[in-house]
């Protein structure tokens, strides 16, 4: 099938003002079965909640009241159908009959929460619709919470981290108010049929921790605005059946409140990548008529051994051992998908065929779409969508349970810089998705006749890398020689770079050795070539 060409214009994208070049263009337990329970309001409509009668309106017209009160809007709920939540750090288990679901991100609990509604044949025509969560507690609520669609099937008694659902495109965001939570989905829910949601949180620290429907109240429901009249068509399930009943998992423990616990024994405990060497690098270029294995030799022959190498794709990489082959060295491969394809799964058979058949002997430090800052600021897709296509994709990833394979972001390191008024948290999906980051770092200093220090350079990462605490690596560098420099220059500035990026435990730095339209980065020169040869 012919891919839509997620980046027209080329592989890279010169920019001269930024770092160059920029990248390639409270009852618990379980029910067992619909056991509806019925309450009156105050105005003596009938409620009924937990069963399968599906929405019923909790208030309408009266019998004094005229035609034109008649006809006005009424709200219904649907309560729901299937909830459940799943934990990073317990990935065989799930919870289904807890009394709770919760959205939590910290150093070492990371969860996530589905909840599915069914919207009966019987409903009225639906002119507007919101989700409603009840938080079970006040502690460490995250600032915003995610809605977002569901891709996959699931079920509220056999879900875990392990096989539970991809997250797709963000339908809603909301902000607590009091002990609620509401999302405005009237967008995606408009006529009778199932709807599921995943609900997700990217705050650090924090946890969205609701009642689910085993609570004794204040359950997820979906509230429905409807008008008297014929409703929609039903909408075709696109998530499968959450299925509601079966044998009762063990209940989990509790929420963290100001320390994350400890993950259970049995969970794997993550491999850091790396063996505590800085690893040369370069970024694969071709002559006219090479081929990428005679790219890769000479490539070798002029560095005396290449310890890792950058691989560009314009979509899904090839099978592996991939073109070129590069043996038994840990690659850096970078592939651009557009995140709105990532999150309709268009993608999801090549990448989980890709991700399972990865190589477990080595690092593989695989890439989404490096620097997207430029893309996200023209308007080709939106920075939610590019976390959530990020997401989607590393839950693809673990479904193929190999450690060795390291999810790594990729951003100029530009975007730290207060001219470039950008916030590089805008396209992290967050310390639970992203394992390793890396960044492309040029001198811009030669704008001013100099070559940057070290420090100037990469004091900014570090000091980030080690905020977050994850492993970072150099995915691009360079320079022009600069003014009537010979190479000396660029050869001793080459050497303070590369000592100083292993004191801080860079895993891996990859030279951008191609002749730019913004300028010629090759070392020709023989100093400049030799300080790489002295780093390989």
């Amino acid at each position: 099938m012919q891919q839509r060409d997620p980046f027209p214009g080329g592989h890279h994208r010169p920019d001269a003002r930024r770092s160059q070049p920029v990248p390639p263009a409270r009852r618990r337990g379980r029910r067992r079965g619909p056991r509806p329970s019925f309450y009156y309001t105050s105005a003596g409509t009938l409620l009924v909640v937990g069963g399968s009668v599906g929405a019923i309106a909790l208030s309408g017209p009266g019998p004094d009241r005229d035609a034109r009160t008649a006809s006005a809007t009424a709200e219904s709920v649907v309560p729901a159908s299937a909830d459940t939540y799943v934990v990073r750090e317990m990935p065989g288990r799930g919870f289904g009959d807890a009394g709770k679901i919760t959205a939590s991100v910290w150093p070492e609990w990371h969860t996530e929460a589905y909840v599915a509604f069914d919207v009966p044949r019987s409903a009225s025509r639906i002119t507007g619709a919101r989700v409603e969560l009840t938080f079970d507690r006040p502690e460490n609520r995250p600032e915003v919470v995610e809605l977002r669609s569901v891709t996959g099937p699931w079920s509220e008694t056999g879900t875990s981290w392990s096989n539970r659902p991809a997250t797709g495109r963000l339908v809603a965001t909301g902000t607590a108010r009091g002990d609620k939570i509401s999302f405005e989905v009237g967008s995606v829910v408009n006529r009778p049929g199932r709807y599921a949601f995943a609900i997700t949180n990217r705050n650090e620290s924090s946890a969205a921790s609701v009642h689910s429907r085993e609570a004794a109240d204040g359950g997820p429901r979906l509230v429905l605005t409807t008008r008297p009249g014929r409703a929609a068509p039903p909408s075709p399930s696109a998530t499968g059946t959450p299925d509601a009943s079966g044998t009762a998992l063990p209940r989990p423990g509790p929420e963290p409140t100001w320390r994350a616990p400890r993950p259970s024994a049995s969970a794997e405990p993550a491999k850091r990548p790396g063996d505590g060497r800085t690893l040369c690098g370069i970024s694969l270029n071709l002559k006219p008529g090479e081929t990428f294995q005679q790219a890769l030799g000479r490539l070798d022959g002029r560095y005396g051994g290449l310890e890792t190498v950058r691989l560009f794709y314009r979509g899904v990489p090839p099978a592996w051992p991939g073109n070129p082959d590069i043996g038994k060295r840990p690659p850096i491969i970078s592939f651009k998908l557009a995140p709105e394809d990532v999150l309709a799964g268009k993608h999801d058979a090549a990448m989980t065929r890709w991700f399972g058949t990865a190589p477990r002997d080595r690092d593989v430090y695989w890439v989404f779409y490096h620097e997207p800052e430029d893309n996200i600021a023209k308007g080709e897709f939106t920075a939610a969508d590019y976390r959530a296509a990020w997401r989607h994709l590393r839950g693809l990833a673990d479904k193929a349970g190999n450690p060795r394979l390291h999810a790594t972001l990729v951003l100029m390191s530009w975007s730290l810089e207060a001219e470039s008024k950008r916030d590089w948290r805008d396209y992290y999906p967050g310390r639970d998705v992203i394992q390793v980051l890396g960044w492309d770092t040029y001198n811009l200093g030669w704008k001013k006749g100099r070559y940057d220090s070290p420090s100037m350079m990469y004091d900014r990462v570090v000091a980030l890398s080690k905020e977050e605490g994850l492993p970072f690596g150099v995915a691009e560098t360079g320079s022009y020689l600069v003014g009537d420099d010979n190479g000396e220059k660029r050869a001793a500035w080459l050497h303070e770079t590369n000592a100083y990026l292993k004191k801080h435990g860079a895993l891996w730095v990859s030279y951008f050795d191609l002749d730019w339209e913004t300028g010629d980065f090759r070392l020709l020169d023989a100093p400049s070539r030799k300080a790489w040869q002295d780093f390989c």
